[in-house]
């Protein structure tokens, strides 16, 4: 019993072999996707459907939730911890 307890929690730790490379180019594309999706918001703002312009505005969120924990991760300075961020109104 020990020993599958064992090997069902070793799958999910973690393997630690990304490359610079790779986290460099994941926040770059992540800071794309962000910017990509506030401009949508803004353009379905003005002219979109509500449902349109919530689903960019989440799409925006999720991304810059991305990017700040690479940036957090890889030690950019002055970036605060996700989780110790201010909400915002």
């Amino acid at each position: 019993m020990g020993l599958i307890r064992e090997k069902v929690w070793s799958t999910d730790a973690p393997t630690y072999d990304r490359t610079w490379v790779e986290i460099e180019a994941l926040l770059e594309q992540a800071v794309q996707e962000m910017k990509t999706q506030h401009a949508k918001y803004k353009l379905r703002k003005l002219t979109g459907p509500k449902a349109d312009k919530m689903r960019a505005l989440m799409k925006y969120t999720r991304a810059k939730a991305v990017v700040e924990t690479l940036r957090w991760t890889i030690g950019v300075r002055g970036q605060m911890s996700p989780l110790d961020e201010p909400l915002r109104s």
